[in-house]
């Protein structure tokens, strides 16, 4: 892995433990979150059906921070599972 991809990884991982411990900065950051991956959606970065969206893949429905498609185990990935 190169040394932005890891410093992404690291900065998301932080934010997670941030969301994780303050639910007024999770209010706040998931706003802007969906304002950001809807951009990146709009512009295809996700696939031309949004299919790799990391909120869910948008052929099975509509989705936002505020209503994320299951996992296929039904669960969300937690920060233990990260790397």
């Amino acid at each position: 892995m190169k040394k932005l991809q890891k410093n992404c990884v690291t900065v998301l991982i932080r934010l997670a433990k941030m969301c994780e411990e303050d639910e007024s900065f999770s209010d706040a950051f998931a706003d802007d979150l969906n304002a950001m991956l809807d951009e990146i959606q709009s512009q295809d970065g996700f696939g031309t059906e949004a299919q790799s969206d990391p909120r869910g893949d948008f052929r099975n429905g509509r989705w936002s921070m505020k209503k994320i498609e299951p996992s296929a185990s039904g669960s969300t990935v937690t920060r233990e599972q990260q790397p």
